[in-house]
């Protein structure tokens, strides 16, 4: 395998979150990840020519169907793997071979991440090391209503608004 000597596709990005994070539950969580490094680090100021998601509003705020296609080409590759989760929990069920599945960072995957992460500049790696391990670890309900609240403009798709803001008891 060739070296890596630079940071230029939307999947290197998702490498790069799957280094830092690990296991990610939940497609909606790796969308709203994405969509966080694109829209709170100097990182995405950086590549944003060459990796941008491209967001718009959708049935669960901030959406790209490219994310889709970075997990299906990481799961092809073998660099990523998903496991089935339970079912309750609000999930896209626009792809249901991606819908309630945990993805975990492979062997392989980790090694090619690193790869893409030894090159990233030390105040990249820091702040997306640092937004991955605050917002991963966050339930969906509460990552959902940050997301929501600090960028409305892509919540005014959403079908799960006032759920995601009904107080839970």
């Amino acid at each position: 395998m060739p070296r890596i000597d630079e940071i230029d596709r939307r999947t290197d990005v998702v490498f790069i979150l799957f280094y830092f994070g690990e296991q990610i539950r939940g497609v909606t969580k790796v969308q709203k990840l994405l969509f966080l490094v694109e829209q709170e680090t100097e990182f995405f100021e950086e590549y944003e020519s060459d990796v941008a998601f491209n967001f718009a509003p959708y049935k669960m705020g901030p959406f790209s169907e490219h994310v889709y296609e970075e997990l299906h080409f990481l799961l092809q590759l073998d660099a990523i793997e998903a496991e089935k989760i339970s079912a309750h929990g609000s999930e896209e069920n626009e792809d249901t071979d991606l819908s309630n599945k945990k993805f975990e960072i492979t062997p392989k995957g980790q090694k090619i991440a690193t790869e893409l992460v030894d090159i990233l500049d030390e105040e990249y790696q820091e702040e997306i090391r640092k937004l991955v391990a605050q917002y991963n670890e966050q339930p969906l309900r509460e990552l959902l209503q940050y997301v929501y609240t600090e960028y409305p403009e892509y919540a005014t798709e959403s079908k799960i608004k006032e759920e995601v803001f009904q107080e839970v008891s």
